[in-house]
């Protein structure tokens, strides 16, 4: 099944009212937000969501969002690709005390009255959530590791006999008066 274009804007309210459920795909580089910590905008977003009211007359959302991507390795500095996975479980209220009465397994999603849901603002925050904040390549393809070999033993010419102190081979260097 293909997917569709993420729509811009959705009214909540009547969203959970009908249940509606959202296939939906985004490119990476339409979410600045998100992909202003990327190494690149290549790729898109597979979201899912459901609206739907629960058991205790929350207005939900549950959504699952997976994007592969390009994040700097923080060694090496070159990109690398990783799966971004965001699992969320929202409940759409208007107020903070009604966001405080919430469950802890519900998120707030806090919107004005008469306010529409924008959806990319919503995947962009959930995103950069699930995005690790420090990555790194394995040690086996980084290429500061390839950089490294064994080093080489530098051998020290010292005048100093083993019983020497370091203070005496210090001597040792000081001219003379």
């Amino acid at each position: 099944m293909q997917r569709q274009p993420l729509p811009k804007f959705v009214d909540a309210r009547k969203f959970v009212a009908g249940g509606m459920k959202i296939h939906a795909s985004q490119q990476v580089a339409d979410l600045s937000r998100f992909a202003a910590g990327l190494a690149n905008t290549s790729g898109s977003v597979d979201v899912d969501l459901r609206f739907f009211r629960s058991e205790q007359g929350f207005k939900c959302i549950v959504g699952a969002a997976v994007s592969q991507v390009e994040v700097l390795c923080q060694r090496c500095m070159e990109a690398m690709p990783i799966c971004i996975e965001a699992e969320f479980n929202l409940a759409i209220v208007w107020t903070d005390e009604q966001a405080k009465a919430l469950p802890k397994s519900l998120d707030p999603l806090i919107l004005g009255e008469d306010e529409d849901l924008v959806l990319a603002d919503l995947l962009q925050d959930e995103l950069i959530i699930n995005t690790p904040f420090v990555s790194y390549h394995d040690d086996a393809v980084c290429k500061v590791f390839e950089l490294e070999s064994e080093p080489e033993p530098v051998n020290v010419v010292s005048d100093a006999e083993e019983g020497d102190t370091p203070f005496a081979i210090l001597g040792q260097l000081k001219p003379r008066d």
